[in-house]
């Protein structure tokens, strides 16, 4: 799935949030809503990196918490860039991929699986 498909499923999914739960979806409640997963995520990594207070959670709960507060921050990340018609594909492009040329064999090793 392209990352413009899944900001599209997401999208959907927020409206129903909206609809389900009485919540207008203004900018400022997206952007706020990004600082809260963020938060939410790094409450989970402390967990996971043992630096928290213990919930009596298993390994297996506190890793599952943590991916899917990385697949909420996704989310979320995706909304704003919607709303505000950010083309995240072509931000990263412009902002991360002019250092390509920089690139050594070295930096690619492990990356992609070998085919």
């Amino acid at each position: 799935m392209e990352l413009t498909e899944l900001g599209d499923e997401v999208e959907i999914i927020s409206r129903v949030y909206e609809r389900r739960f009485g919540v207008a979806r203004t900018e400022d409640w997206l952007v706020l809503k990004l600082h809260e997963e963020v938060g939410e995520l790094t409450q989970a990594y402390l967990a996971r990196s043992g630096r928290s207070r213990d919930r009596g959670e298993g390994d297996g709960e506190v890793d599952a918490a943590f991916r899917a507060e990385l697949a909420d921050v996704l989310a979320q990340l995706l909304l704003v860039a919607r709303r505000f018609d950010v083309d995240l594909e072509a931000e990263i492009e412009r902002k991360w991929f002019r250092w390509r040329h920089l690139v050594e064999p070295a930096d690619e090793a492990g990356v992609r699986p070998e085919g």
